[in-house]
């Protein structure tokens, strides 16, 4: 028994001792979310959320689903709140799983805040790989779902469409 606790003793500390980046499974690179319209002239009170999801090339038959949810920034309690209402999409189906990663995007539009108000948004994507498989007793086919990820809107991306103004790409959106 006292054995079994110093190897486990032992084994915790070499897991603390290894980097963060050796310990948590690496984003892919092909995984994020920006938001690529914000408030323009073209979309006045509106936020357009543009996000990337990278194929599985091991899950042959694999389908990939996103969706978009809008949070406002609450200054009183600094904390972030899901948008009630159209805060949210439905689920978006992207095709296959076989390519190297696809795009999509969805614009939230928002009544113009009170005068001399503002709204401070940011996006929150889900993306979830998923597989017909035969599930339950009666072995039906299912869509299951075999791999999610999440991004919050970061700036710096460049995406393949629909910024205004061109290129842009910022975490947060300001409406006034």
């Amino acid at each position: 028994m006292r054995l079994a606790v110093l190897a486990l003793a032992a084994l915790l500390a070499l897991v603390a001792a290894l980097p963060a980046s050796a310990t948590a499974a690496p984003r892919p690179k092909n995984l994020w979310a920006t938001i690529n319209v914000c408030d323009t002239e073209r979309h006045p009170n509106a936020m357009g959320v543009r996000a990337r999801m990278p194929g599985d090339y091991r899950r042959r038959r694999a389908q990939m689903y996103v969706r978009f949810r809008a949070h406002y920034f609450d200054e009183a309690t600094r904390i972030w709140h899901n948008v009630r209402g159209s805060g949210i999409s439905k689920w978006i189906r992207l095709g296959s799983a076989r390519v190297r990663f696809r795009e999509t995007g969805y614009t939230f539009r928002f009544d113009p805040p009170p005068a001399g108000g503002r709204f401070v948004l940011r996006g929150v994507v889900e993306f979830q790989w998923r597989e017909r498989r035969r599930v339950g007793r009666s072995k039906r086919l299912r869509w299951v779902v075999v791999r999610r990820a999440r991004a919050t809107t970061k700036g710096g991306y460049e995406s393949t469409a629909g910024a205004d103004p061109r290129g842009y790409s910022s975490g947060l959106c300001e409406i006034r």
